[in-house]
């Protein structure tokens, strides 16, 4: 009786083992049916920016030629080549950078090493090289787990998309000069030449790329309700305080008004090699500091500003057990980053495109949930992209707040900070954090949706349980 009871269990347990290898092929066969439109859009995608970049040459060839005939459209069509190559490098870089930061804004608010390889944290498998390619490894894989087939958002492929565009715009326009203002001029003297790269130039990209990496983590965190992390904090201190000391060049704008006019932001205060004499060492050196304190008085007084908007019960007098004085102190440290690096003049233009951005945001459903500190802290790099992009045309314009605004523009975008708090009422702690405001973070919860769409449908023959996550780490 034992024998045939064992007998019947094992085959009991082989029919069982049989009939979940099966409805794992079954799934599976599905879901390669289902990853077959995402893999055509990938194709898709990669056929369409090569199509585009091909037109981008050959048009702008065109154009040339119509202006200066004496040019031939085969003559110009390897210098936009290299434009090409340029801008797709800077995206590849930053859709990487994108797809690091990802697993930064999901580690660091829980304390996590961000170094390691990433792994499903559902069957803990580590993930393929493959599956770890911007954009096009999600595509590929249908936004699922090769492995256990756990969804992955969609969220990552568009932070990758996100990062990747506002690197490629703003490095490749650094690159060729044609955003810096006080950094050389912007026209090309010979449409067949190719960008004059020198060290200054590649440093003050490089510091850039940091600053804007550094933004989009700390917005995307506090997007995701979680304080800003002290490891992230101290990162950018040292990067961007400690990195302007010891690079003077990444201090493209002076620190004061200048009165005198400089056409196209072109002027007789350039970065470049402004250090080669020992003499001047000590006058930079102040010119730095004081760089750097009028950036983080002014972000230190319009978080106090904006603070009626996104932590009104916040303790002004900064007291360490007063409510919301870690969203006061977390506002404080957003700002003051993109204030470091384009001055405390052009900020002010920064904050109201970021508060325009997050308004638009909050019109959108699937920003709704998050609190309007969130939709703001994610608005800056984007804000601060387009103040790199056009920053040469801005500063020539006299109109937006910079160095070479007038009195009545710097009043107007004063007066117009101050008034954000009126047009942007929104309640900051209306929805509660989904991590921890005390800065220990807590866990992501951006992707309950397709949790729970899983465990409804059942499709899935790994269907989650109910708290498993889905974050890629």
């Amino acid at each position: 009786m034992e024998v045939m009871a064992m007998g019947i269990g094992w085959e009991s347990s082989v029919r069982g083992l049989a009939s979940r290898v099966c409805g794992h092929a079954k799934g599976h066969a599905i879901l390669s049916r289902r990853r077959s439109p995402y893999r055509i859009l990938a194709v898709c995608l990669l056929i369409g920016y090569l199509l585009a970049s091909a037109a981008y040459m050959w048009l702008s060839a065109l154009w040339i030629t119509g202006s200066h005939p004496h040019f031939r459209v085969v003559d110009l069509l390897v210098p936009r080549a290299n434009d090409v190559v340029i801008f797709t490098f800077f995206l590849v870089v930053g859709a990487s950078v994108g797809s690091f930061l990802n697993v930064v804004v999901w580690r660091l608010p829980q304390r996590l090493n961000v170094n390691g390889h990433s792994f499903c944290p559902r069957c803990r498998n580590r993930l393929r090289a493959r599956d770890n390619v911007p954009i096009f490894g999600w595509l590929w894989l249908s936004g699922r787990c090769r492995d256990c087939r756990l969804p992955i958002s969609s969220r990552y492929p568009i932070v990758e998309t996100l990062v990747g565009i506002t690197f490629a715009l703003v490095g490749s326009t650094e690159l060729t000069r044609w955003s810096l203002p006080y950094f050389g001029d912007s026209v090309r003297t010979n449409w067949m030449s190719t960008p004059i790269v020198d060290a200054d130039l590649l440093t003050l990209i490089l510091y850039h790329v940091v600053a804007l990496a550094t933004t989009w983590a700390m917005g995307l965190i506090r997007f995701d309700g979680n304080a800003l992390p002290s490891r992230l904090t101290l990162f950018a201190a040292i990067t961007l305080l400690g990195g302007m000391f010891a690079f003077p060049q990444a201090m493209v704008v002076p620190w004061q008004l200048v009165g005198e006019s400089m056409p196209a932001g072109i002027g007789t205060w350039p970065p470049s090699g402004w250090m080669t004499t020992g003499a001047d060492w000590s006058v930079r050196l102040v010119q730095i500091g004081l760089r750097l304190l009028t950036s983080l008085v002014a972000a230190g007084f319009f978080a106090r500003v904006l603070a009626k908007s996104f932590c009104p019960s916040a303790d002004m007098k900064m007291d360490p057990l007063g409510s919301s004085t870690k969203r006061l102190i977390d506002l404080m440290i957003l700002i003051a980053v993109p204030a470091i690096v384009v001055g405390w003049q052009a900020v002010m233009g920064v904050i109201l495109l970021a508060a325009i951005f997050a308004k638009i945001l909050g019109m959108c459903e699937f920003a709704q949930l998050r609190d309007s500190l969130g939709r703001f802290a994610v608005s800056l790099p984007v804000a601060t992209s387009v103040q790199w992009l056009l920053w040469r045309g801005l500063v020539a314009s006299h109109v937006w707040p910079s160095e070479q605004a007038s009195q009545v523009g710097l009043i107007v975008s004063f007066f117009g900070v101050l008034t954000i708090p009126l047009w942007l009422d929104e309640n900051g702690e209306s929805f509660p954090p989904m991590g921890d405001e005390s800065g220990n973070g807590g866990v992501s919860d951006h992707f309950d949706e397709d949790v729970r769409e899983a465990q409804a449908s059942r499709k899935d023959p790994d269907a989650l349980q109910q708290g498993d996550s889905f974050e890629l780490n």
